[in-house]
């Protein structure tokens, strides 16, 4: 069975190169680095696209440890967005409830035993609020789902994610052909830049398509009917 790789950045910086036609970045119209600027900026700008279709991509786990008198607890340093949080019992894991509860008063004498500890949250920055504050530590006490912000690529050898479809990879190569040859255009007061924002159009097409549903489950339709209640 096939699995997706996670293409590098030179990997990346080559096949643009090959479709600009200049692979020498020496003797090059555009660095290395502004190329790069140009796969950066598509991966933010279609990572937000993979956000709003909510099919799980970018999407993983994580423990967290409660500590006791201490009201906060670090997210991992990627999160971008979290889906869930949970907290550990004894025959699984029981949902906590999103309460911003800034505009309540709150005891700092800790809440119930890590068993019956069920606390909501909010957010301070990049870590979670419990409230209200536990009186006991418990390693792994807490579990959350979040979304991944896909790291930078930094000139140098990273690698872009697996985590979405093979044509993530090829929507960034255009979108930084199309960037590139737009500087082109803007730069010689030529237009050259048609054929790749036409390319990169019908990419952006076929790559909606392909993550806007990635469970083939069925569903079905309840027809509304006012007289069944």
């Amino acid at each position: 069975m096939a699995t997706l790789t996670s293409p590098s950045l030179q990997n990346l910086l080559t096949h643009i190169r090959r479709i600009l036609n200049q692979p020498d970045p020496q003797n090059s119209f555009w660095k290395d680095d502004e190329l790069t600027e140009y796969i950066n900026e598509a991966i933010r700008v279609y990572f937000m696209e993979v956000l709003q279709i909510n099919e799980g991509y970018f999407t993983t786990t994580a423990d967290l440890n409660i500590t006791a008198n201490s009201e906060t607890v670090a997210l991992p340093s990627d999160c971008f967005q979290v889906r869930t949080v949970w907290k550990k019992v004894s025959n699984g894991y029981e949902v906590l409830p999103f309460r911003n509860v800034t505009d309540e008063s709150y005891s700092t004498q800790g809440g119930p035993s890590s068993e019956s500890y069920r606390p909501c949250y909010y957010f301070r920055g990049n870590s979670l609020v419990l409230r209200p504050t536990p009186n006991s530590s418990e390693a792994s006490g807490l579990k959350v789902e979040y979304v991944q912000f896909p790291d930078t690529l930094i000139y140098g050898g990273d690698s872009m994610t697996a985590q979405v479809s093979p044509l993530f990879k090829q929507l960034i190569e255009m979108y930084a052909v199309y960037k590139a040859k737009l500087k082109e255009t803007l730069v010689n007061g030529v237009n050259v830049h048609k054929n790749a924002e036409e390319s990169l159009t019908g990419l952006y097409k076929a790559f909606k398509d392909a993550v806007a549903v990635r469970s083939k489950y069925p569903t079905y339709v309840r027809p509304f009917n006012p007289e069944n209640g």
